[in-house]
């Protein structure tokens, strides 16, 4: 008779009958490890994947379809932002681990000064929620505010947010594959074009589909208000927040 390792009931089939544990759980090695990333990204809320890749192909729609109800295929936007942060600050640990600091990428003053950079990378996700509530409500004043609401606005902001931290995970894959072959470093100052294009896309995706005048002067005017933000807080107000912090 095998007993469920996890509440101690007898068990008979594959999967603890009282708490739907496998009788058998395995050990935990490297292919176990291997095994959970794999189901982790693949599976969490089953939509992780599928969800990273609308946002790229059309992420105004994508952020459309979840707020108007359309959400059992998608990541919910919150966590989606968080995964791809949290990957994103693992994987350039892992290659500063590797390869020692600024050898992959030069953070340089990127956030104001070396200790403050390197803080504010650390704790990205909540350095970018300080900018998520400004971009919502030029999104809202300039395109969305005759169908949908602050808060609902806020959803492909998020989205939105979540996808450029995608394209910063690249960017350092890209970067690691330089260092790799040429012993090089790569600036961090360069992903801004990575930032600057894609929110670009994400504009013009998302205003095709709202019946509002003036489209590309709205478009260029949120480019301008969403990345002028986000420049002022990394260069001004982060390191003022810092020392009021601290």
């Amino acid at each position: 008779m095998k007993y469920c390792k996890n509440c101690g009931r007898p068990v008979k089939d594959l999967y603890c009958g009282h708490c739907g544990q496998m009788a058998d759980p395995g050990k935990i090695n490297f292919l176990f490890l291997c095994r959970e990333v794999f189901h982790f990204v693949t599976h969490t809320e089953n939509g992780f994947l599928f969800t990273s890749f609308q946002m790229i192909i059309r992420p105004g729609q994508t952020a459309k379809n979840y707020i108007e109800g359309k959400r059992k295929n998608y990541q919910s936007p919150i966590s989606y932002f968080l995964l791809w942060t949290t990957i994103f600050i693992l994987f350039l640990y892992m290659i500063e681990k590797i390869f020692g600091n600024n050898a992959v990428i030069n953070y340089g003053d990127y956030f104001g000064p070396a200790a403050d950079t390197r803080l504010a990378i650390s704790n990205l996700s909540i350095v970018l929620t300080v900018v998520i509530p400004f971009q919502a409500l030029y999104l809202f004043l300039l395109v969305t505010r005759k169908s949908y609401n602050y808060f609902e606005t806020m959803v492909a902001t998020i989205y939105s947010l979540g996808t450029i931290i995608q394209f910063q995970f690249l960017f350092a894959v890209f970067a690691l594959i330089y260092h790799v072959v040429y012993s090089g470093t790569v600036r961090l100052q360069i992903s801004d074009s990575f930032k600057i294009l894609y929110l670009m896309w994400f504009i013009l995706d998302t205003i095709r589909l709202y019946s509002v005048k003036y489209k590309y002067i709205r478009a260029f005017g949120f480019m301008v208000l969403a990345f002028g933000t986000f420049t002022l807080w990394r260069l001004y107000g982060f390191p003022v927040f810092l020392k009021v912090l601290l």
